[in-house]
């Protein structure tokens, strides 16, 4: 996958992750100095969203918002403020992470991007923003987040029908 930076057109590294598949565990250092894994099965729901900047006040409000729901993280290759964040939802340790979901464009750049995971560990939303000045879909990612956050696991079929 491409994206263009400065006018640029770069080339992502490694291979990129699909919507329906597994996502992969990283070991991540948070803002808080925390060593935590992430991206396998949790008791919750996984936000993750990779920055080549601040995030904007909208996609904060949004994780604030869903913090008893949602473990989120923001994941940034540059140094900002995070006085509206939680140290344990903050980390500059971009590398890795960018790397195992192909959205690394160098050792300095990830593209910005969101992915959120089931409490199965797989990926159920993804958005990576190819083109600068361009913004996040906040509006469908908030829909793919109410519908995760609100899936319930149906039974087996023969629970269903052993019902009646």
């Amino acid at each position: 996958m491409k994206i263009t930076i400065n006018g640029e057109e770069r080339t992502l590294q490694k291979r990129q992750r699909a919507v329906g598949s597994e996502a992969p565990a990283v070991k991540l250092k948070l803002k808080s100095g925390e060593d935590k894994v992430i991206g396998m099965m949790a008791n919750k729901i996984q936000l993750i969203c990779m920055l080549s900047h601040e995030p904007s006040d909208e996609l904060v409000e949004i994780i604030n918002a869903n913090e008893e729901k949602v473990l989120s993280y923001i994941v940034s290759c540059v140094s900002f403020d995070t006085k509206n964040l939680d140290d344990e939802k903050c980390s500059f340790d971009f590398y890795n992470l960018a790397m195992k979901f192909g959205v690394c464009v160098d050792e300095t750049l990830c593209a910005d991007s969101i992915f959120l995971i089931d409490k199965e560990g797989m990926i159920v939303y993804k958005e990576i923003i190819t083109e600068e000045n361009r913004n996040f879909d906040l509006e469908g990612f908030k829909k793919a987040l109410d519908e995760a956050v609100n899936f319930k696991r149906k039974g087996h079929v023969h629970e269903n029908w052993m019902r009646y």
